[in-house]
This record gives structure tokens, sequence and C-alpha cells, in this order.
């Protein structure tokens, strides 16, 4: 757990230039939500029967109304089980446990620029969003073997993987400063053992997980930039 934490800060140390340059077009969020799991214990389908509570915070820095880099915190509760569904039952493998995710995104806003124009001002209006990028995970498992002969009792756990989140949503301005919105992403990972499973699922396939939400952020920006922006375009 400090190897976890002694990483956080130094991700945090990483992007705060990037946060701090030019404080006058940032906003910051934060999304409740639920998060899903992917992997040897489940169909290749989105099932109902796992799916767990989750929340992430997100910093975002503008670098115009269309493109911003992002930095995202996600933190929930993954976790799987081979009884849920017949073609794994006999296996009887489960595993649960809660996952931190450190995520650097890059996003763009599609109407974002259409926000403030030198004739109209502000316009308040909604807008769909893509993002992507990469991410760092941390994730401690209860992992229980249907049998004692696993194959995969044998192989080392690692707790840290890498991953690359995709996704989009719709954002809707309340006021200027304020914003609410739908998110949904999924997660890739490099790996095939987040789940615990490895020798005796399918080792060709890597596990990953997807987490959708609702989101409130508040934007930080200088009302006189914004409309000079508008001018230019």
């Amino acid at each position: 757990m400090k190897s976890f934490k002694l990483m956080l800060v130094g991700c945090l140390l990483l992007v705060l230039p990037v946060l701090s340059f030019s404080q006058k077009h940032w906003e910051i969020g934060v999304s409740p939500g639920l998060m899903n799991y992917y992997g040897d214990l489940t169909p290749p389908l989105f099932t109902i029967k796992e799916v767990f509570a989750g929340g992430q915070v997100s910093v975002r820095r503008y670098f115009d109304r269309e493109h911003a880099i992002r930095v995202n915190i996600l933190h929930g509760k993954l976790a799987g089980d081979d009884h849920n569904f017949d073609k794994n039952y006999q296996r009887g493998n489960r595993f649960e446990g809660r996952l931190t995710e450190f995520s650097v995104m890059g996003e763009y806003d599609f109407s974002g620029r259409k926000r403030f124009s030198a004739r109209r001002g502000y316009q308040q209006m909604s807008s769909l969003y893509l993002f992507g990028g990469g991410s760092v995970a941390y994730f401690d498992p209860t992992v229980h073997y249907g049998s004692a002969q696993s194959k995969d009792l044998d192989v080392d756990y690692i707790n840290w993987h890498i991953g690359m989140p995709i996704g989009g949503g719709v954002r809707i301005d309340a006021t200027e400063r304020l914003v609410f919105g739908l998110e949904l992403s999924y997660r890739f990972t490099i790996s095939d053992f987040l789940d615990g499973t490895q020798a005796s699922g399918n080792s060709y396939k890597n596990d990953s997980y997807t987490f959708g939400g609702i989101s409130v952020g508040y934007r930080f920006f200088d009302k006189t930039k914004e409309k000079e922006a508008g001018e230019k375009k």
C-alpha cells in the first residue's frame, strides 16, 4: 500500500505543471457510477450479475474549447464468480477486490468552441465528447479457487496493471460554470491475470473492465479570454 501512495504522489507531481499552467481554463468533476469486469470468469457480453459501485475524480486542463488533457482517478469494486454462469460452474473460481486507477487522457469535445462567440457570448448547450489515453491500476483481490490443484496457484499475482481507457459521453451545461453529464468508458489492460485466473482460463485474451456514470463538474475560466478566443474563430 505504501508503494501505491508513493506512485500516486509521484504522478500528481508530474501533472501539476500541466494543471497549473495558465489556471484560467480548467475543470474539476466527480462521477459516481458502476463498474463491471470482463475476463475468464464472465461470458463475453455484459452481465448485470457482476456490476458494482465505483466513482472517479477528474481534472481537465483545456487548451481550447475542443481539446483538453484530463487527469483521472477511478476507484471501485471488481468481482467475478464462476458459479454465476453454467459454462464455468464446475471450475468454481471467484475473486473480489477494490481497484484504484490513475490515468491521463486526451479529450475532444465536438461542439466545445460554440459555447462562446464574439457576437452572442456564452451559449448554453450540450455536446458529445470522446477520450482516450493510458492508465496504471493497483488491484489486490481476494481470489478463491474451486480446486486445490488449480494451475493458477503457481502463478505469481502482480498487483499493478497497465491499461488503455477509451470512451465518450455527453456534457450538458447547467450554467456557464456548472456542467452535468453522462459517461461510459472501456478499460483495456495488458494483463490476463487481473482476476487471478489465467492457466485454467483463456490465456490468449486479456482482462478488462468498464465504468459508466453521471458526472458533475465546475469550470474555471476567464470570460474575457473566452470571448477573445471566440472572436478568433
